[in-house]
This record gives C-alpha cells, sequence and structure tokens, in this order.
C-alpha cells in the first residue's frame, strides 16, 4: 500500500454513542492503543498488517471532537483582551 492510499475514518454513531475508527496509520494506531482500547478488526494483504479498525465509546473519545448535546467550556479569560501593537517608525 502507497502512503497517499493511506487513510484514517473516525464515524460516530450517535445510536451506540461510539466512535468506529478504521486507520491505516501506525501512529493512530498506537494513540488508540495506548488509551487501552483493542482492535475489532486487523486487515493483512500479503501477510502485512495494513489496517486497524477500533469501537471507541464516546466518553473516552479525545481527538478534539466534541458531543454536540455536551455544553461548551467558556473560553479563557485572557482570549477576551484585545491585544494592540503598533508597528515601529522605521523610515
Amino acid at each position: 500500500m502507497n502512503k497517499h492510499e493511506k487513510e484514517s475514518i473516525f464515524r460516530w454513531d450517535s445510536a451506540e454513542k461510539v466512535v468506529h475508527v478504521y486507520s491505516c496509520h501506525p501512529s493512530v494506531w498506537r494513540r488508540v492503543e495506548k488509551q487501552g482500547f483493542t482492535p475489532v478488526k486487523r486487515s493483512f494483504q500479503k501477510g502485512v498488517e495494513f489496517a486497524r479498525q477500533y469501537r471507541i465509546p464516546l466518553d473516552s473519545f479525545r481527538y478534539g471532537f466534541r458531543d454536540p448535546n455536551r455544553p461548551r467550556r467558556p473560553a479563557p479569560t485572557w482570549l477576551s483582551k484585545a491585544k494592540i501593537r503598533q508597528k515601529k517608525g522605521g523610515k
């Protein structure tokens, strides 16, 4: 499998509250397995593993994804302050 053929797919099933992860990237495999999840299915081609599938509970999924029903956290206070910078006159 070529590098440009590799992909990662994250599919959220709202009925089951589960995120289905399909990935061809070993870095994603390591990240998911570091959290304690094991692959549901492994795909092989010519004896070489090229993809893994995982089922992750939505409450445990942390990839910058937020459940639409969960309220947002308030923004940090330092973000609301406007920073005005003046250019130094050179010429």
